[in-house]
């Protein structure tokens, strides 16, 4: 058994590893940091900490994350700090067999995107498993670093 989140972006469902989330938070207006990626919203305060935000429907589909009452922000562990992933809404916590998740290799290839970790199949659903070790490339990393404190 595997457990991952659920959530939703863009009207398409993706899981993360339970593992890698530190807490859901409420969503709240970020500090927009001037000349920062267009997917970086901008930063909160967090336990004494600044703590980026991510704009998941910004990186994802170049389309902008709409403000909404369901909008939540998953505190994630990663490279070494924390990072916050605004998500559209988090459906909930899934037990899944090992058998349910289907690795990215299509076919001889790969997906295009790396941060596609494969996917895990739910009756007639087809959820997104995302990696985010590699949701973002080396520049856009060390943007990212360079906001952060450690944890």
């Amino acid at each position: 058994m595997k457990q991952v989140i659920i959530f939703s972006n863009c009207d398409q469902n993706f899981a993360l590893d339970i593992a890698r989330i530190e807490r859901i938070i409420e969503y709240t207006t970020p500090k927009k940091v001037p000349e920062t990626a267009e997917f970086l919203k901008g930063v909160i305060p967090y336990n004494g900490q600044v703590l980026p935000i991510i704009d998941l429907n910004r990186r994802l589909y170049g389309v902008n994350a709409q403000d909404s009452e369901k909008a939540k922000v998953i505190v994630i562990s990663w490279n070494g700090t924390f990072l916050g992933l605004m998500v559209d809404e988090v459906l909930g916590i899934r037990n899944l067999e090992e058998t349910a998740f289907e690795d990215a290799a299509l076919g001889d290839g790969r997906l295009s995107r790396e941060y596609v970790r494969g996917f895990i199949k739910t009756g007639e659903d087809l959820i997104i498993h995302l990696d985010t070790d590699r949701l973002f490339d080396f520049r856009q990393t060390e943007e990212i670093l360079a906001l952060d404190t450690p944890q």
